[in-house]
C-alpha cells in the first residue's frame, strides 16, 4: 500500500453531520486548497532538500580543497623553512669562515709590517753607519790633505778647493756635504 501523503490524509478527513454546522461545499473548498498547498509545501520539500543536500556537499567539497590548501600551505611552509634554516647555515658557516680568513690575513700583514719596519730599522741604521764611515773617510782624507791657496781676482785666497764643472766628483766640506761653486762677480 502506497504511503499516504499529507495532502491526501487532509482530503480523505471527514466530519460528522451534524443539523446546525458548517457549510458542506465551503469545507470541502477549503480542503481541496489546503491540500494544494500541502502538495506544493511537499513538492517544494525535496527541492529545498535537494538544494541543502547540493549545499552539504560544495560545503564539504570547500572544506575537503580548503583543507587540502591548508596542508599545502604547511608543506611548503615547512619545506621554505628547511631550506632557509639550511641557507642560514651556510651563511653563518661562510661567514665563520670569511671572519676566520681575514683575521689570519690581519694577523699575516700584521707580522709582514713588523718585519717591514725592523728591515727599515735596519736599513737606516746600515745608512747611518755607512755615512759615518764616508764622512771618516773624508775627514781623514781632508787631514792628510792642505787644500792649495788660490788668489782671486781681487788678491783674496779662498780657503775652499776647487769646483767641479760636473764632470767629476764635487768637492764636499768637513761635514760630508757638497760645496756650491762661487760664482765670480763680473
Amino acid at each position: 500500500m502506497p504511503r499516504q501523503t499529507a495532502a491526501d490524509q487532509v482530503r480523505a478527513k471527514t466530519f460528522p453531520m451534524v443539523l446546525r454546522g458548517y457549510d458542506r461545499m465551503a469545507v470541502d473548498a477549503w480542503k481541496d486548497e489546503l491540500a494544494k498547498k500541502i502538495e506544493e509545501l511537499e513538492a517544494q520539500a525535496p527541492r529545498d532538500t535537494a538544494v541543502k543536500r547540493a549545499l552539504e556537499e560544495v560545503g564539504q567539497e570547500t572544506a575537503a580543497i580548503l583543507q587540502r590548501a591548508h596542508e599545502a600551505a604547511e608543506e611548503l611552509t615547512t619545506r621554505s623553512r628547511s631550506q632557509a634554516e639550511g641557507r642560514l647555515q651556510r651563511s653563518e658557516s661562510e661567514a665563520e669562515a670569511t671572519i676566520k680568513e681575514a683575521e689570519e690575513r690581519a694577523t699575516v700583514l700584521e707580522r709582514d709590517s713588523k718585519v717591514i719596519w725592523q728591515q727599515r730599522q735596519r736599513l737606516l741604521e746600515d745608512m747611518r753607519q755607512l755615512a759615518d764611515e764616508v764622512l771618516g773617510v773624508a775627514d781623514t782624507a781632508a787631514e792628510r790633505i792642505d787644500p792649495p791657496k788660490e788668489a782671486g781676482p781681487t788678491g783674496d785666497t779662498t780657503d775652499d778647493l776647487p769646483v767641479s764643472d760636473g764632470s767629476e766628483d764635487q768637492t764636499v766640506d768637513e761635514r760630508g756635504e757638497a760645496l756650491q761653486p762661487e760664482r765670480e762677480a763680473s
